[in-house]
């Protein structure tokens, strides 16, 4: 069997299969799995129609389906709400075409793409799963359980928000272009993350990093990345720091903001032998 590519099940849905998979995304809000009678009451297409389009979705592995009380329900797949992103991206002329994957980690699947002036931009999907899931909910505090596909549009958003009040003040994060869904569009940055790199401007790099946490939590109202470590931060090819993967903030958390100083301090201390004391950097981060 041809395993197809995102980019190629993203050029074989049409305007309705779209419409379809949107339907069903929006009454997933109400149902576990949405029974067929209620997506055939809420489009009014032929019955023919209709599942030839649940059929065409379903083997495209964008939908799952099940039997629930006699009747077949419809649930969105992460690869049906990645092609949801990808659609509407492309209507709101913020991609242009998806590219290659070029990293999948827990809670995310990373591609280049290419946007209307053909520029090279990468393409971050959110996917929160089983393994992660737990985690999430204990650093953010939810106590009830929420359906994997709205917590994972939900963490895209949260990423796009401080990365785009990061950017606006002059933070050091790529360039978010968009959002839609559980994707995020932003700058290629081209290069390596930190603890590959070996640095000729420590001092400057580590001054640069605290500055975007200081611009998180002075400008972007109290911001706190939350993950913070050599490995979420990249070091371009002119040697700037850039601070990536911002889902996990939370807003005014002492912990986590001591956790994430102590991890870069740690770091630099170790690897470039700088010290900084750690009271007077959290002084400085809060303003």
């Amino acid at each position: 069997m041809v395993v197809l590519t995102l980019a190629e099940r993203a050029s074989l849905i049409g305007p309705l299969d779209y419409k379809v998979l949107k339907t069903v995304y929006e009454l997933n809000s109400n149902y576990e799995y949405v029974p067929y009678s209620a997506i055939s009451e809420e489009l009014g297409l032929l019955d023919r129609e209709l599942k030839e389009v649940l059929l065409k979705l379903y083997d495209l592995r964008l939908l799952s389906k099940e039997r629930i009380l006699k009747e077949i329900g419809y649930r969105l797949t992460f690869t049906g709400l990645d092609i949801l992103a990808i659609k509407k991206l492309y209507a709101t002329k913020i991609l242009k075409n998806l590219g290659i994957i070029i990293g999948e980690g827990k809670e995310s699947n990373v591609y280049f793409g290419y946007n209307f002036s053909d520029e090279t931009v990468i393409v971050k999907f959110h996917r929160i799963g089983k393994n992660s899931y737990k985690n999430i909910r204990k650093i953010r505090g939810i106590k009830y359980k929420e359906d994997w596909i709205k917590l994972t549009v939900k963490n895209a958003e949260r990423e796009y928000k401080a990365l785009d009040c990061l950017y606006n003040n002059f933070g050091n994060v790529p360039k978010p272009y968009g959002q839609a869904y559980n994707a995020i569009v932003m700058e290629y940055v081209q290069g390596t993350e930190l603890y590959r790199t070996n640095i000729s401007n420590p001092e400057e790099v580590l001054q640069d990093i605290l500055s975007t946490l200081r611009i998180a939590y002075t400008y972007c109202d109290k911001i706190v990345h939350g993950d913070l470590s050599e490995y979420n931060v990249l070091i371009s090819e002119e040697g700037k720091p850039y601070i990536i993967d911002w889902p996990q903030w939370k807003r005014e958390d002492e912990d986590l903001l001591i956790r994430d100083v102590t991890n870069i301090l740690y770091y630099f201390n170790k690897k470039y032998d700088i010290y900084k004391d750690i009271n007077q950097v959290i002084n400085y981060i809060k303003g």
